[in-house]
């Protein structure tokens, strides 16, 4: 709309008002300077530059300086000619091989779908021979277009959905179709996530090419090296060559270092790796974080191939690594230790990235046996540990500052436990004595230290359990960490407890002193531990983080760390009696919340699984609920404890169980939970022929079983040579109507035969 037609807001004309025309106004001539005018802030005195820098913001342009940029851009624009607003290709380092037409992308979803519908779904005959011409056209039509794809984010995905469906000569095909453009791959944040998937996969290649097995088309391929597509191995060797100049550099950065992580336990024998499952995932978190695992979730990704073959193992199975590529590993960790100093391997370790690598770098000098060698990478990051212990055994060493730093940092925990794990037994000893004791009842309640030192104690001995239970018991009783919820300690003390058979009276001890235990209250030890509060527990709790869920009237809500030590004090031989005897204590109603709880059903199932627990407590716990299996059985957790119960009940209890639950047949079998048992259970059949029933469920066979065997093999026929009356009866069941029909008239014939 032009200028001069844009309505101006003013005061609202009357009517009858005499409106007076502008008139033409005559400018004059001036000789004043334009000066920029003042801001609010120099009517206090204070220049608007200063004002802004005081402020912390960059200071503001001058109205002389506004001015003539505008007048230079009004003049460029002249100069320059109308705008231009077509949009050249699009390449930049979010797209750094170029955006992919709108009609390649389309036909890539409805690829996506058909494999969605494929995936993992076995196929035979005529349909698999379909699915290997589907494969076969999107391969023609992705040909050229590999390097987009991997960086699209649309089209990224679909990539890795498609790459388990290839063999070993459609993985070499892709790969070779990335050339050398490997490093601008796994800098890409989508690039990155196909690479990692393409090198899962090459792992059960570079097996298959160890034991020599190698696809169909290997034999078409002539001896010429023209033309030839470069085996599995040799494309590691490339992209190893590639990336060599900067594994420092891709080590640290947050896209590249989980695929440069996966290279190298591909380059590990006989190492698992994590599975393709989205499901499954990266269990240990050194290859995919938790944020991509749950982005692959939530796109339900199956990493299963669409011809229905099983999935790659290479996992689970011993690899074998060809004998070109067993040395790359020990070349690239030589050539990062040279490249990087003591300074950059530390700071590397508390990186939230980098310390990723230096936790497997340090797996692999211990599984090379290099940790107790001097300038290891152990060495450096214990600030010269292992040099002082290797030149004086008997020397005390002194805590340094970088540990120090390190044990209460929330990213350089991680380092530090590796560091306790993985430590030969002599560093170890040094590093906890060092660092660890007499510092135990205050980290133990850290929010970070506490993690590591969980992590110590899984490696302690009957002495060092001993002086642990004694500081955490000087520091206020332990109490403190029951109230502040820091269990950890308590927790790996009750499992290393468990492993050595040892100090168990201890532990106990140790728990009663932080619950508040008196001595004559030991059967409010599982009401106290579960709701992980000292004695005595309010009758009702509310968590105030969250909004539910909320306690009714009488009960306490069961609390997730509190339940895991009571399960861990189940595999205590000599203590978990006593835990059993505090459950058993309660009332029937606080354990049947125990058992439709989510998180104390667990106790329950520890109860009877666990090979510590003697079978009379099991026996205990069932005859206290056994008027209560009904409401139990229908519920949706408490019908999976019933499963559990039922399958470690002996015969004479599975039995009892089941008659309790004979007058609710009808109202069992209308629930959504309970209709499962029994179908399981087969109530029915107890009612009306108990003696199968025990023969089908609990394999008990009746005394006289053997004879009713004899008297159901009945000769056919009698000592007159005529049929038995048993026989015939079952012969006439068995006929029908056409039969008796055709039969009459046979006698009929016969009749009038002879007459």
């Amino acid at each position: 709309m032009p200028k001069e037609q844009v309505r101006k807001r003013g005061r609202r004309v009357r009517k009858g008002d005499v409106q007076v025309e502008d008139e033409d106004i005559q400018v004059l001539p001036t000789t004043e300077i334009n000066e920029p005018i003042p801001s609010a802030s120099t009517s206090t005195g204070i220049h608007p530059a200063r004002a802004a820098f005081l402020a912390g913001r960059p200071a503001p342009p001058s109205q002389t300086q506004t001015q003539s940029q505008d007048t230079e851009g009004i003049q460029r624009a002249e100069d320059e000619g109308p705008a231009e607003w077509n949009r050249g290709p699009r390449i930049d380092s979010e797209f750094p091989f170029g955006v992919l037409d709108p009609d390649v992308k389309a036909y890539f979803r409805n690829v996506e779908e058909q494999i969605k519908d494929w995936e993992g779904v076995s196929s035979e005959g005529e349909e698999r021979e379909d699915r290997q011409l589907f494969l076969t056209s999107v391969l023609s039509e992705l040909r050229s277009h590999e390097l987009p794809t991997s960086t699209d984010p649309e089209t990224s995905i679909v990539l890795e959905r498609l790459l388990p469906s290839l063999n070993d000569w459609g993985r070499r095909v892709i790969g070779d179709s990335f050339g050398d453009k490997w490093e601008e791959l796994i800098r890409h944040r989508f690039g990155s996530h196909v690479v990692q998937t393409w090198l899962t996969l090459a792992a059960g290649t570079l097996d298959r090419e160890a034991r020599e097995i190698w696809p169909p088309q290997q034999s078409k391929q002539t001896d010429s090296n023209e033309g030839q597509l470069p085996k599995m191995t040799e494309l590691l060797i490339n992209i190893i060559n590639a990336l060599s100049s900067s594994f420092a550099e891709l080590s640290s950065s947050p896209h590249a270092s989980p695929p440069l992580r996966l290279l190298l336990l591909i380059l590990t024998p006989n190492r698992s790796l994590p599975a393709l499952e989205s499901n499954q995932g990266d269990k240990n978190g050194l290859i995919r974080s938790k944020r991509s695992n749950k982005f692959r979730k939530n796109q339900d990704v199956k990493g299963k191939s669409i011809l229905g073959d099983d999935a790659e193992s290479s996992q689970h199975k011993k690899r074998k690594v060809p004998s070109d590529l067993i040395l790359k590993r020990k070349e690239i960790t030589d050539s990062l230790k040279a490249r990087l100093g003591e300074a950059e391997w530390k700071a590397m370790g508390v990186d939230t990235v980098g310390s990723a690598t230096v936790q497997l770098l340090l797996e692999f000098e211990v599984e090379d046996g290099e940790a107790e060698k001097e300038g290891s990478l152990f060495d450096i990051l214990t600030e010269g540990l292992v040099t002082q212990l290797s030149k004086d055994p008997k020397a005390i060493p002194e805590p340094q500052p970088y540990l120090s730093t390190v044990l209460q940092t929330q990213t350089g925990t991680r380092l530090f436990e590796t560091l306790l794990s993985l430590a030969p037994e002599r560093v170890f000893k040094a590093l906890w004595r060092t660092y660890f004791v007499g510092k135990l009842g205050k980290l133990a309640g850290h929010p970070y230290a506490n993690f590591v030192s969980a992590k110590g104690v899984s490696r302690l001995d009957k002495k060092g359990i001993e002086s642990l239970i004694s500081e955490v018991k000087g520091n206020s009783g332990g109490r403190g960490l029951i109230k502040a919820a820091r269990t950890s300690v308590i927790q790996a003390l009750v499992e290393r407890a468990a492993t050595l058979g040892e100090c168990q009276q201890d532990v106990l001890k140790l728990l009663y002193s932080c619950l508040e235990l008196p001595e004559e209250k030991k059967s409010e030890f599982v009401p106290c531990l579960m709701a992980l509060k000292t004695y005595p527990v309010s009758l009702t709790w509310e968590n105030r983080r969250t909004a539910k869920p909320k306690a009714g009237e009488g009960e306490v809500l069961p609390n997730m760390q509190g339940c895991l030590i009571l399960q861990g004090m189940m595999s205590m031989g000599d203590v978990n009696g006593v835990v059993i005897d505090s459950l058993t204590a309660q009332p029937v109603d606080t354990l049947l919340t125990y058992a439709k709880s989510p998180i104390s059903s667990h106790l329950l199932d520890k109860v009877f699984n666990d090979p510590a627990v003697q079978p009379k407590y099991r026996r205990k716990v069932m005859m206290i609920l056994m008027n209560d299996w009904k409401e139990i059985i229908e519920d949706r957790i408490g019908s999976r404890v019933m499963d559990v119960v039922w399958d470690k009940a002996d015969g004479y209890m599975k039995e009892k169980i089941a008659r309790t639950l004979i007058p609710h047949i009808i109202v069992l079998g209308q629930s959504q939970y309970a209709k499962y048992f029994l179908k399981k259970a087969e109530l029915s059949l107890l009612q009306r022929r108990p003696d199968e029933w025990r023969e089908k469920i609990v394999g008990l066979k009746h005394h006289f079983a053997h004879q009713k065997k004899i008297s159901q093999q009945s000769p056919k026929f009698n000592e007159n040579g005529i049929e038995n009356e048993n026989i015939k009866k079952r012969k006439n069941e068995n006929k029908d109507e056409i039969d008796i029909l055709f039969e009459n008239v046979d006698k009929q014939k016969s009749k009038k035969r002879k007459d």
